[in-house]
């Protein structure tokens, strides 16, 4: 026992003392250690030739796998269309590729494309275009001859034009949906101006404008091999390579190229403070700042190390300050706001609840001002050096990164080390050059700043900052279309044939004794998940509400639409949403359209109507009548010759992907208090049916309890 009291003791000294030394290991500062300089890269160099017709080629051989992919510039760019066909250089830019060339549509080079587990693509961004290839080695002959048949014969058939027309209207639509992507775009409004290259939107009309005339114009302008950088890399040999290039694009012929001035930009700034009023969101997107600066700007690299230690990465001051310290945001930093040939923009950027929304935009400013004015501290400025030295390393990290950059490089007309020459100079960068540059280039008293958000939770008004200019972001609608003038003849017959439609469908008496409508039925709906079937109501109160109340029966969920003539909205399971303005309007369009209530209005003098002429409507001939002057602009009604029903309406309507030409079809025509309506109607918009409504019941003067339309 003693023995074993002994040994225990001694074990337990022994114990203790190995805790005692790991923890002093353990609790050794990691400040001692010393580490080795790390290794410089040293990256292949793209080799560069220049084609007989002009087109700069960059050649890095990779054999890791036998695949070949071709990377393309092209000096070009939205910043180079007319203002009024905005969206011209980016429906270029796609059609190129998806409308097929001269010799095999877009369709059947997918399915070659596709066979070969190949891709060919082309795009035209703000100030450059892009094609790109990729294909096995194998089957390099066949890819690159459709590179080169897209950019050399593009056919811009209509019918893909049109399709990508249809997207930027959805795209149009949808513009206002996310907070964060109406900062972006209003804040480069404010500061390079609206009507800017460097900041307009496409709208309805601009997308409406473009012609196949415009991109066949667009493209013979500036799609010339002497204006084209050409970069490949994969398993090929060089030699053969520039060999095959040179008889691919031996017919492509070089042309004096007249490239217009890039676009100016304001020199001059000063303070701004904006705000987009949003109603349905419960946090402020910010954007704040100004003209950057340079990427050749001598002082860039001090730029740099200041951007990273104020507002880039999670060790960054406004990452400590503003999130981790104070709470303020959930996201907040900034850029480097710098170009390559046009000065960038510095920007800070920030998402925060509504109720701190002034809070955090002081705190912020805070921040920027103390960069100016204090010395950062030793810390701050090696972990900044060391993080971008550390992050260059995704400089490369593939080839393909390096001969991007090659590409870049020559098309802005950077010197090919120009990384390099970076990275050495930010390893110069001093506290005194930080402190410096903040003071020399950071204007806090001039910055733009916009916030979107509901301004009525914001915690001070947002003019605590400043005078405020409130920002409308409303969707400009899509211009009718011109009315011709009509002559006396057209005018007479088509008065005399809604006459007669006013007539079969039961009389202007009978129609205007119509104050409210109420009709229940079925609803098939085609949606991004497919169709999809509703029970509805439908109760409209002339002249000017309506309620829409759906039931899902596979999802036994409700929801309803309201407009009390003023104003709409949506309710849902999880609460109520305002429809935008857009909408809203859409809706009050939507009453008018409807059969009882146009023809009653058709009978004001201040209508405008002409004959169009007859055509056949799904085996019946139908006389068309152009309706306009309405509060729901133009429409054409198609009348039935035999019965005088209406059968169809024309019109342009704004569905959520955008404005469509909507197509109309009724029949199943029956009698109600001696009205005759519709109990049957396929909605078909751009070509493709949209909806289907079957209506079981339709009642007019019904007892309606006006509650329904209140919030």
């Amino acid at each position: 026992m003693r023995k074993y009291a002994l040994d225990s003791l001694i074990w337990g000294l022994v114990l203790i003392l190995l805790v005692t030394v790991v923890g002093e290991a353990r609790n050794k500062p990691h400040e001692g250690l010393v580490y080795p300089p790390l290794n410089q890269p040293q990256p292949p160099v793209p080799d560069r030739f220049e084609l007989d017709n002009g087109m700069i080629v960059y050649l890095l051989e990779d054999h890791e796998l036998p695949i070949i992919d071709i990377s393309a510039r092209i000096r070009t760019g939205s910043i180079y269309e007319p203002a009024d066909k905005v969206g011209l250089a980016q429906i270029t830019g796609s059609v190129m590729r998806i409308g097929g060339t001269t010799s095999k549509t877009g369709d059947e080079l997918d399915e070659i494309l596709e066979n070969l587990a190949a891709s060919v693509e082309t795009s035209i961004g703000d100030d450059s275009g892009s094609a790109s290839m990729s294909v096995l080695k194998e089957d390099l002959d066949t890819g690159l001859s459709i590179l080169a048949d897209i950019l050399m014969n593009p056919a811009f058939r209509e019918d893909k034009i049109e399709l990508e027309k249809v997207q930027h209207r959805s795209a149009i639509a949808r513009r206002n949906d996310n907070p964060g992507g109406i900062t972006g775009r209003e804040f480069g409004k404010l500061i390079y101006g609206a009507d800017s290259p460097y900041a307009r939107t496409t709208e309805y009309d601009t997308i409406n404008s473009i012609t196949r005339d415009d991109l066949v114009i667009f493209y013979q302008k500036f799609f010339r091999p002497n204006n084209i950088i050409l970069g490949v890399l994969g398993d090929f040999n060089s030699e053969t390579m520039l060999a095959k290039l040179q008889e691919t694009f031996k017919a492509w012929e070089p042309a004096e190229i007249d490239l217009p001035e890039k676009p100016e930009i304001p020199e001059a700034y000063g303070k701004r403070v904006a705000l987009v009023n949003k109603e349905d969101v419960n946090q402020t997107s910010i954007r704040m700042g100004h003209i950057g600066w340079l990427r050749k700007n001598e002082d860039y690299p001090a730029l740099v190390v200041m951007s990273q230690i104020l507002g880039i990465g999670f060790s960054s001051r406004l990452i400590n300050s503003i999130r981790v310290e104070k709470g303020l945001a959930y996201s907040v930093g900034n850029n480097y706001g710098a170009g390559y040939d046009i000065p960038g923009l510095f920007r800070i950027r920030c998402e925060t609840k509504s109720e701190t929304t002034v809070t955090a935009i002081e705190a912020i400013l805070a921040e920027v001002e103390k960069m100016r004015i204090e010395e950062v501290t030793d810390d701050e400025l090696k972990q900044a050096i060391d993080g971008f030295m550390n992050s260059s390393v995704f400089d490369y990290d593939t080839k393909g990164e390096i001969l991007f950059r090659a590409l870049r490089y020559e098309y802005y007309e950077y010197p090919q080390d120009f990384v390099e020459q970076l990275m050495a100079g930010i390893r110069e960068v001093t506290k005194a050059d930080v402190r410096r540059v903040a003071d020399e280039y950071l204007d806090p008293d001039k910055f733009t700043l916009i916030a979107v958000g509901k301004a009525s939770d914001f915690d001070k008004p947002l003019n605590t900052l400043g005078d405020v200019t409130e920002v409308d972001i409303t969707i400009p609608p899509p211009s009718p279309e011109p009315v011709l003038d009509a002559g006396e003849a057209a005018v007479a017959r088509a008065k005399e044939i809604l006459a007669h439609v006013i007539e079969a469908h039961g009389g202007l008496d009978k129609l205007k004794r119509v104050k409210n409508i109420v009709t229940k039925g079925k609803m098939v709906v085609n949606t991004p998940g497919g169709m999809m079937e509703f029970d509805g109501e439908i109760t409209i109160i002339l002249p000017a509400k309506t309620r829409l109340d759906m039931t899902i029966p596979a999802m036994g969920m409700q929801m309803s639409q309201i407009y009390d003539g003023q104003s709409a909205w949506l309710v849902m399971p999880h609460g109520v949403e305002p429809l935008p303005a857009a909408e809203v309007e859409e809706t009050r369009k939507d009453i008018f359209r409807d059969s009882v209530h146009l023809l009653t209005y058709i009978s004001n003098e201040e209508v405008s109507v002409q004959y169009l002429g007859a055509e056949d409507v799904k085996g019946k001939m139908a006389d068309i009548i152009l309706v306009s002057n309405t509060p729901a602009d133009s429409l054409k009604l198609f009348i039935d010759q035999g019965t005088k029903h209406i059968i169809k309406k024309e019109y342009q309507a704004l569905t959520v992907q955008g404005p469509a030409e909507r197509e109309e079809f009724l029949d199943d025509y029956r009698e109600v208090s001696g009205v005759m309506v519709a109990f049957h109607t396929v909605l078909v918009d751009n070509g493709e049916q949209s909806a289907e409504i079957t209506s079981s019941e339709v009642m007019f003067n019904a007892e309606v309890d006006e509650s329904l339309f209140e919030k």
